[in-house]
């Protein structure tokens, strides 16, 4: 039977449309659910701009939220003395009250020392800034025993709250820089804050720095690109989310999203025909029904248009000769998002009619194609996948479902660059593991 999005428990329905399936998600949204943020589009306040570098105001107001939120940070009344000239417009005035706050607390000083009459409300905060700012709201502290895993903070004025920071797990120690020059982001912003709190909804990432960094290491001429996201917590996870790489046949998934759309689009079941094209060319991967398909709803323009219909905006399409379309480039975090309109139904324009066809083909693949996420995960769960392989191209994506319907994760892994693509086959199955480590916990 099909997962279904209920059944799953996806969390992406919070008040916000430009984070859903981002790893800031749960984060965000939980500081939204405790009025702590309100959006970054007023007065609609639909979007929270997760990428979009902090700035210092906008880190006045959260701090003092999650400063009241643990008990923290007092509350007063009334502040004589204000201390900086260059806020009392911003929010109404709203803006000069938070900030007098968190400078009478000791939490926050000006950015013109030593006279301290500004705060910069526009300026980008720093990694750095951000972990001395949030140890002394929550006054956070660490055992003087705890050794600083950090190799680059010992001269910087945030050494003390970076180690801290590590002790407290707010940043990832397995690698050795902090890096507190860092612009810092609204959604790891959220993230830290939230971790602080002892509040961390997330099971630890699969792709810890030090795992991409060994990746690079052990393979220099490979590239990596990775996707996960927990339908239980609603947590994200990705690795090199730049990389564009070649699809293979994992492009298939969007040829039989695309056929079971023309059918639902025309009013009608798919047919005997297109259904004997769907089967071999996701359980077998043959090559023959993609060019047989292509050729039926209108050429190299319906591949492009299927990609614009499922919102793949990080997909570029190629298929002009009807052979080429393994040459298609991609993101994992976009094979993700398919996954989970195709198989999910967390959005899109599929029907549950169509997923459960989706999902029977994607758990009926041939044994000698079922590498790469099914590795590490616990006997009695259900895969559901299509592989990538051809030239240099060792790809593998799909939904990995818990027993019961209670769940699962979609994962996405793409490696490109091999000499034959069974080289890669290894390293698809190291990253899917790391996955089914943390996600198909019990």
């Amino acid at each position: 039977m099909v997962p279904d999005a209920a059944d799953a428990q996806v969390s992406d329905l919070g008040p916000f449309t430009d984070d859903d399936g981002h790893p800031g998600e749960p984060y965000l949204e939980w500081l939204a659910e405790n009025g702590i943020v309100h959006g970054c589009n007023p007065p609609a306040n639909t979007r929270i701009c997760p990428d979009r570098v902090l700035n210092r105001i906008e880190a006045v107001k959260i701090l003092v939220g999650v400063g009241r939120h643990a008990g923290s940070l007092p509350t007063y009344p009334s502040i004589a003395h204000d201390y900086f000239v260059d806020d009392d417009q911003i929010w109404g005035g709203a803006a000069s009250g938070l900030a007098n706050l968190l400078a009478r607390a000791s939490v926050i000083s000006g950015c013109d020392p030593p006279v301290n009459r500004h705060i910069c409300p526009s300026e980008p905060l720093q990694r750095g800034q951000i972990a001395k700012m949030l140890v002394n709201t929550l006054a956070l502290n660490a055992p003087d025993s705890f050794r600083s895993p950090w190799t680059d903070t010992a001269t910087r004025f945030y050494h003390r709250a970076a180690r801290i920071a590590a002790y407290h797990g707010l940043w990832d120690s397995s690698n050795s820089l902090f890096g507190g020059r860092t612009p810092v982001t609204r959604a790891e912003f959220a993230r830290v804050v939230v971790t602080a709190l002892g509040l961390d909804p997330c099971p630890s990432d699969p792709f810890t720095e030090a795992r991409a960094q060994s990746l690079s290491a052990r393979f220099p001429d490979q590239a990596f690109a990775a996707y996960a996201f927990d339908t239980r917590t609603g947590c994200a996870y990705w690795m090199n989310p730049e990389e564009r790489l070649r699809t293979a046949s994992v492009f298939k998934v969007m040829v039989m999203a695309g056929t079971l759309l023309e059918a639902r689009s025309n009013g009608r079941a798919v047919t005997s025909w297109e259904l004997g094209q769907l089967r071999p060319m996701i359980t077998r991967s043959a090559n023959e029904p993609v060019r047989a398909l292509w050729g039926s709803y209108g050429g190299s323009p319906w591949y492009a248009r299927q990609a614009r219909i499922f919102e793949l905006t990080q997909t570029t399409t190629v298929g002009d000769d009807g052979a080429a379309w393994g040459r298609t480039t991609t993101s994992a975090k976009d094979q993700g998002d398919l996954v989970r309109q195709v198989i999910l139904g967390d959005w899109g324009p599929l029907e549950r009619a169509d997923r459960e066809i989706a999902w029977d083909l994607m758990t009926s693949v041939v044994a000698e194609q079922t590498w790469g996420i099914t590795r590490g995960v616990p006997e009695g769960w259900t895969v559901g996948q299509k592989n990538g392989f051809a030239g240099g191209v060792a790809n593998s994506v799909g939904y990995v479902a818990r027993p019961g319907r209670q769940g699962g994760y979609v994962i996405a892994v793409l490696t490109n660059g091999w000499s034959s693509w069974e080289r890669g086959v290894r390293v698809v199955d190291e990253i899917s593991s790391w996955v089914a480590d943390s996600l198909a916990a019990p």
